[in-house]
């Protein structure tokens, strides 16, 4: 009976564990913009609207006569907002797959389970070593094309979330930050969803 229960909790940790990464995974999707440009009409999508460069000159300009002191106060906060997002969003992704290794571990070496139940768990703590590697690929090799940060995140349903640090994010931008993500992770680019913040 023990046993049984045992297997209960580690079944419900790891249900636990999907639903919250499904809900990660559906937050940052929300907010996403199309790598091919066009709206693709899903529901709870967001559509990315590019800064114009007229409205980023005038905030400039604004900010330059000193008429709006309280928006570079803002732009400081929202900037220190970004940097805690992305602190916060690898923080939890890291702790995330470091729970999900460790159930995984236990049910490979539960010697009451199938071998087909631990190939099963060996094979996802592959898939995770692996996409933890892209990740950590990818980013770095964003922020060497010159942005100040970025996370990537894996989805279930093999899409994959982009997020940049940069107060910008043009077409031509998303497109080689897809390229690059294309190429590093093997996903088809309608699977890509990249979106920036500052």
């Amino acid at each position: 009976m023990v046993v049984f229960k045992r297997k209960q909790i580690v079944v419900l940790s790891l249900v636990l564990m999907i639903m919250v990464a499904g809900y990660l995974q559906y937050s940052y999707k929300r907010s996403s913009i199309s790598v091919n440009g066009k709206d693709s009409g899903k529901i709870g999508e967001a559509v990315y609207v590019e800064n114009t460069k007229s409205n980023a000159e005038s905030a400039t300009a604004k900010t330059a006569d000193g008429a709006n002191a309280s928006g570079s106060k803002s732009a400081a906060v929202a900037s220190k907002q970004a940097n805690d997002f992305f602190a916060q969003a690898k923080l939890d992704r890291e702790v995330t797959r470091s729970k999900n290794t460790d159930e995984l571990k236990k049910i490979a070496e539960d010697a009451s389970l199938s071998k087909e139940e631990k190939t099963k768990a060996y094979d996802q703590m592959v898939k995770l070593a692996s996409n933890s590697d892209k990740e950590m690929r990818i980013e770095n090799l964003i922020k060497e094309k010159g942005y100040l940060d970025a996370i990537v995140l894996f989805g279930d349903d093999g899409s994959l979330d982009v997020v940049i640090k940069s107060s910008t994010l043009t077409a031509a931008q998303a497109a080689q930050i897809a390229d690059i993500v294309s190429r590093q992770a093997n996903v088809a680019m309608d699977k890509i969803h990249i979106r920036n913040i500052f």
